[in-house]
This record gives C-alpha cells, sequence and structure tokens, in this order.
C-alpha cells in the first residue's frame, strides 16, 4: 500500500458522488495508492471531510486548518469563531493544517498580520492536542520559520507541503524536524532549485503528494487525482537514481513513522 501524503478529496471542484467517488477511489486502489491525507481549508471543508471519512474510514485522514486563503478573505471575528470550532474538532483529525503564511500579493492583500496571528494560534494548538501540522507556506519561509522558533515547533513535528524551494531552506525546515512533500512540481524543468533539492534531501525526510486536484505534473491530462504521485515518484526516482517503487516506499515509511501508523 502506498499513501498520498496531502490531497483534496473533499474539494467542492470535485462535485462527486459516491458512486464517482468510488470510481476514482478504485482507480488509485489499481495503483496501490490506498491511503489519503485530507488538507483542511475551512471549517465548511472540514465537514465534507467528516462524510468522506464516515463512507470510506479506511481509506481517509482527517486534516483540519484554518487556510492561509481562509484568514486572507475573512476579518478578525470570523477567524477566531473558525479556530474555536477547530480546537473542538481537532481531536478527530490526523493533523492540523493546512495552516502558515502565504505572502503572494494577490493572497495577502491586508492580511498579513492576521496570517501571522493564525498561524501562531494554531501552532499552539497542535502543541496542546499533539497533532502533527500541514504547513502551507509561499514566499514565506523566513517569517515562518521566525514564527516557529518563537512559539516552539510542536512535539508531533508535522510536513511542509508542496515544497518548492531550495535545499538551504529545506534544511531549516529538516533541522527543525519537519518533513518536506513534494508534488507535481518536481516534474517540471522550470524547477531546478527543487530538483537540486530533491536530489539532496535526506531520504527519511522525504514525502510525496498530489494535492489534487491541483498541482498536476507536466503533461497530465483530465483532473489531478492521487495516482499522479507515480509520475512525481518516478521522476525523483530518476533525479535520485533509484527505483520508483523505492521512492513510493520510503515515502510511505516516513508517513507512517510521522503519524504513527503501524
Amino acid at each position: 500500500m502506498y499513501i498520498d501524503s496531502h490531497s483534496h478529496w473533499s474539494d467542492p471542484r470535485w462535485n462527486l458522488s459516491f458512486e464517482e467517488v468510488q470510481k476514482r477511489l478504485n482507480k488509485a486502489f489499481e495503483k496501490q495508492v490506498k491511503f489519503f491525507l485530507q488538507g483542511g481549508v475551512n471549517p465548511e471543508e472540514w465537514q465534507r471531510q467528516i462524510s468522506l471519512k464516515n463512507k470510506f474510514p479506511e481509506n481517509f485522514g482527517l486534516g483540519f486548518g484554518l487556510h492561509p486563503y481562509f484568514v486572507a478573505e475573512n476579518d478578525d471575528e470570523t477567524c477566531d469563531k473558525a479556530l474555536d470550532t477547530l480546537a473542538a474538532l481537532l481531536p478527530q483529525a490526523m493533523a492540523l493544517g493546512e495552516a502558515g503564511l502565504d505572502f503572494r500579493p494577490h493572497i495577502m492583500k491586508h492580511s498579513m498580520e492576521l496570517q501571522i496571528e493564525m498561524f501562531e494560534n494554531q501552532i499552539e494548538l497542535a502543541k496542546a492536542f499533539l497533532k502533527p501540522m500541514i504547513l502551507h507556506i509561499v514566499q514565506a519561509h523566513d517569517k515562518a520559520l521566525q514564527v516557529l522558533d518563537i512559539w516552539g515547533v510542536p512535539p508531533k513535528k508535522g510536513m511542509v507541503h508542496a515544497f518548492t524551494g531550495s535545499y538551504d531552506t529545506a534544511k531549516k525546515y529538516i533541522d527543525r524536524g519537519f518533513l518536506i512533500s513534494v508534488g507535481g512540481a518536481v516534474t517540471y524543468e522550470k524547477n531546478r532549485k527543487l530538483r537540486d533539492c530533491v536530489q539532496k534531501i535526506p531520504l527519511e525526510y522525504l514525502l510525496i503528494e498530489s494535492d489534487c486536484p491541483d498541482q498536476a505534473p507536466d503533461g497530465w491530462v483530465g483532473p489531478n487525482d492521487s495516482t499522479s504521485i507515480w509520475v512525481i515518484a518516478e521522476k525523483i526516482a530518476q533525479l535520485r537514481q533509484i527505483s520508483v517503487l523505492d521512492v513510493l516506499q520510503v515515502s510511505t515509511s516516513n508517513f507512517k513513522r510521522l503519524f504513527r501508523m503501524s
């Protein structure tokens, strides 16, 4: 069995019936991809995750968090209320996330201070509930690392999802105990920093993810789905000069270690 370390099967863009979800799951099962950790976005989406897991309890892991997109689109009061809901639901989740910082201009707008505040609050929740974190960090690594150092890395550490940065940046997270999750971006020739990183990163800190339905690999046709981790693994195998199955197994083993799965 292989694991998709980060996906969004509860994304409303899928708009799938139970039968269609089962069909897509069967496609993944045929490729031996049988477990899918979800990335949380907002309270409404957490409920869709719960419904999905109720239907397929052996295949989905819950991840609840206040995504930087949600924070950027809402005011303090709405975010505080969502944070209370997060605290109530978090015990049933595998991970807290997505949480973090996204400082791209079209995301950040006037939300930098609120993003930082919500990130700090979620670090505290991860500590209190002993949950690994799923970090979403875009154009904000220096600030995110500073926040983690000030507030303290949660004891269960976590993963940096959809990482596209340099090895030097990855090493800063690794030194703090985080795993580095790599998706479809590694298949694109232009992402040379990421490819260099993938060649250098210790394998025991590597995860692979689809981030479906987003971030499809180069040349992918149609909506991205969890079977794309095979394409991602093929590129990493080429860069590392190891087998595809070794990449898939390493990622699965690392995931199980991070989340204390047998």
